[in-house]
């Protein structure tokens, strides 16, 4: 009867971790942060952060690290990045290190053929349609199952319709996230969900805001017990180009662990780097 699993169905998978070690994810070439944190394909990540403070920007510049590192194909549901050729050039100045403006024809026709080939859009064709989750799932299986994507983006989590009728908003959340983590499960795809904070109150002492949590995104617990990783972007300050990373959340101790790292944002192009000493 489907559903009943026996040893013998995975043993297989033990006897290879066994032998080659586990799966230890997939870095992407920024040594501080892949000590913490490392992409695995089949699981889902939450990030959050006040909304300015870089979210999307590292996000984007993982899959673009990934992209050349692995060849993986991603697609985006991300309307905050619309018109989508903004959301081009953006990629583009990742992909090339040099801001568009200061592109070379070679740059472009580089950055066309790569796009192409590694990263697609999700957006309706008539703006009455309802763009509900299922409705992004559905297109996400297709790729999946006609290109072999390995990158799924929702950016921003309250930009899709959520539809939840009489359910309250924790048992939608939690009903959500789990048809998310199951999609990526069986097609073996990485979902990123970028979700923003509910309202912080800042520090009456210092004036700050705080470093926001999952616990902190509406909806509930749920956001961080049924994810396999949580990352809160931050700025401190927000007149300089230091990112604070905080992983708040790894599943699994061999893909990485809890801490915080400091990038720099070169905001010429949009990728981030090592802090030099």
């Amino acid at each position: 009867m489907k559903g009943i699993i026996k040893v013998s169905a995975f043993y297989g998978e033990v006897e290879k971790a066994r032998y080659k070690g586990q799966d230890p994810g997939h870095k992407i070439e920024l040594p501080s942060l892949d000590e913490l944190y490392r992409v695995r394909l089949g699981m889902m990540t939450i990030v959050t952060g006040i909304p300015g403070h870089g979210k999307s920007e590292i996000v984007d510049d993982m899959l673009v690290r990934l992209s050349r590192l692995y060849r993986w194909k991603f697609c985006f549901f991300s309307p905050e990045n619309y018109p989508l050729e903004q959301h081009y050039i953006k990629i583009a100045e990742k992909l090339a290190g040099e801001q568009f403006s200061k592109f070379e024809a070679s740059d472009h026709r580089v950055s066309k053929d790569w796009i192409q080939d590694h990263f697609t859009w999700l957006y309706p064709d008539d703006d009455g349609e309802t763009v509900n989750l299922d409705w992004i799932l559905d297109r996400a299986r297709f790729l999946a199952e006609s290109e072999g994507l390995q990158g799924l983006v929702l950016d921003p989590w309250n930009e899709i319709e959520h539809q939840r009728g009489t359910m309250s908003e924790t048992d939608y959340v939690s009903l959500a996230l789990t048809k998310i983590r199951r999609f990526a499960r069986r097609y073996d795809v990485h979902c990123w969900i970028v979700a923003h904070p509910t309202k912080l109150q800042k520090d009456k002492a210092t004036g700050q805001y705080p470093v926001p949590t999952p616990y902190d995104i509406s909806g509930s617990a749920h956001w961080r017990n049924k994810a396999d990783f949580c990352l809160t972007i931050h700025r401190p300050d927000v007149t300089k180009n230091m990112v604070h990373v905080y992983v708040q959340k790894v599943k699994f101790k061999h893909l990485g662990r809890v801490g915080q790292c400091t990038l720099n944002y070169r905001w010429h192009c949009g990728t981030f780097e090592e802090v030099k000493p």
